[in-house]
């Protein structure tokens, strides 16, 4: 048996492979072949263990040999040796980016709390963090998260992004918007107090008042908080994965159902049994054709334009099978329109959020242009690896601000006495 080191890729009689450098005990018929055919050299098989400090030492050896062998033919003008510019030379101890973990930590915090950005965060060093590898660097994690999640939400929430929406401006935590105090309409009185004359000549005109509202919306805010463990940072891929396919659509779930229910008081004005909403009254769990066709007919005409049905589905199985007078079925397929067709020519939205069968917000037929929605800024992420500390985790928290109501006061009853709003549930 021979030791030789290997000065090419080779691969044994079963198939393992060993890369150059690689130091094995053969025997004597592999080792001269590989020797003869150049592919090894002869070794003691005395594998020395390199250290760190003589790695460094090797270095400094190769440094001041580099540096002397350049100063041999150097002379100055004046025709001195190099001497002067040797002295000149110094070797700069390649210090690491941060003191201490401490310092990387501060950084951190600091970068979350204040948005500024210790430069050094951008840094990568080969033994710190890196911006270009996604695998490293507990303050970049954030970077990656936010605008993802944001989209995300958006796509997955069916009813705010079809409300109409505004920015709150800096330094303001809500807006409070005006309306007009109108519940009736005739030829007597428009839009809250309007009246208009065909008088007489020299006839005396009456003037009018008209009369406002006023809502106070305040901002609210959403938020939600994860930990993770050092274990779970290491294979942080997974985990973004996770928070893309949970965390948005669980905020986005939350806003709709806030927008019809009011649930969690983040401070949107609730749909359901508001001033503005008309109930139309459903007898059984289910609304038959003549009971649809009510709750049509309760949309305010400015609005039919861009209403829509939203129901659980439970209530579009029922009413599938419902047919006009005519013996057409009311729900017609119309998939460039709705995945769930059209009923009475209007698209159909299946939402969760939708109340049990029998319930108001079981069925709905809504414009959604009439709720306002108030924003300020985007969603906020943040991440510390402070709050945690001793159980080595770190924290990660999302804030979105909104905050809705709609924005009309009051329901509206037309001059034939029929009653109608943007927004219409059963009853």
């Amino acid at each position: 048996m021979k030791f030789i080191k290997l000065s090419r890729k080779w691969m044994d009689a079963e198939d393992n492979v060993y890369d150059p450098a690689t130091v094995l005990e053969v025997s004597d018929d592999i080792a001269d072949e590989l020797i003869k055919a150049g592919k090894a050299e002869i070794h003691d098989g005395v594998i020395k263990q390199i250290e760190e400090k003589d790695i460094k030492a090797e270095i400094a050896l190769k440094v001041k040999e580099a540096v002397t062998e350049a100063l041999k033919d150097v002379k100055k003008d004046d025709g001195t040796d190099g001497k002067e510019i040797k002295e000149s030379i110094k070797v700069i101890k390649d210090e690491p980016i941060w003191k201490d973990f401490t310092d990387f930590v501060s950084a951190v915090k600091d970068a979350s709390l204040t948005g500024r950005v210790d430069e050094r965060l951008y840094k990568g060093a080969g033994e710190g963090q890196e911006e270009a590898d996604d695998t490293e660097g507990g303050y970049l994690v954030e970077r990656r998260i936010g605008k993802e999640i944001y989209q995300m939400m958006y796509q997955s929430s069916i009813l705010l992004p079809k409300c109409s929406s505004t920015e709150v401006g800096p330094n303001q935590n809500g807006m409070k918007i005006n309306q007009v105090n109108e519940t009736a309409r005739s030829n007597t009185s428009l839009f809250g107090g309007i009246r208009v004359y065909s008088p007489d000549e020299g006839a005396t005109k009456t003037p009018f008042i008209q009369k406002y509202a006023q809502v106070d919306i305040p901002l609210g805010k959403y938020a939600a908080v994860n930990y993770m463990t050092d274990e779970m940072w290491q294979d942080r891929v997974g985990y973004v994965n996770y928070m893309r396919q949970n965390v948005g659509p669980a905020i986005a779930w939350y806003v709709d159902d806030d927008i019809l229910h009011g649930t969690t008081n983040a401070r949107m004005i609730e749909i359901e049994n508001h001033a503005a909403t008309v109930q139309v009254n459903v007898a059984g769990a289910n609304p038959t054709a003549a009971e649809l066709m009510n709750m049509y007919t309760a949309m305010a005409p400015m609005a039919i334009g861009g209403a829509e049905w939203y129901m659980s589905l439970t209530q579009y199985a029922a009413i599938s099978q419902l047919e006009s007078t005519a013996g057409v079925r009311i729900v017609q397929p119309n998939y460039v329109i709705s995945p769930y067709g059209t009923l009475l020519g209007k698209p159909v939205n299946i939402i969760e959020q939708a109340d049990v069968d029998a319930n108001d917000t079981s069925i709905m037929f809504l414009n959604l242009k009439w709720y306002l929605v108030l924003t300020k800024g985007k969603l906020q992420e943040a991440s510390s690896i402070h709050v945690r500390f001793l159980e080595d985790e770190s924290c990660f928290r999302w804030v979105l601000r909104l905050a809705g109501s709609p924005k009309l006061a009051s329901t509206v009853t037309l001059p034939n006495g029929s009653i109608v709003s943007p927004f219409v549930t059963r009853n």
